[in-house]
């Protein structure tokens, strides 16, 4: 019985942590799609890369990051399964 609850609330910091993870990868990743897109204009970095090939990685991050920022906010305040457990 002992155990079984254990689990229980293991289960549920995991259930907890899991959203803030998410939105916290989220914003990590949008910062460095910024970065991506706006350090040489700012002069904060010099690649050798093209800016175009800059400009689509950076794409590609921020979409990313929205996408984990997205997914995380629904997991945190939307989902009805982490009220039900």
């Amino acid at each position: 019985m002992l155990m079984q609850q254990e689990r229980s609330s293991n289960r549920r910091i995991q259930i907890a942590y899991r959203p803030l993870g998410e939105l916290l990868r989220g914003i990590f990743f949008l910062l460095f799609g910024l970065f991506a897109f706006f350090a040489e204009k700012l002069g904060l970095g010099n690649f050798r890369l093209d800016p175009w090939v800059m400009n689509i990685f950076g794409a590609i991050l921020v979409a990313y990051g929205l996408f984990r920022v997205y997914r995380g906010i629904k997991q945190l305040f939307f989902d009805k399964r982490t009220e039900e457990n």
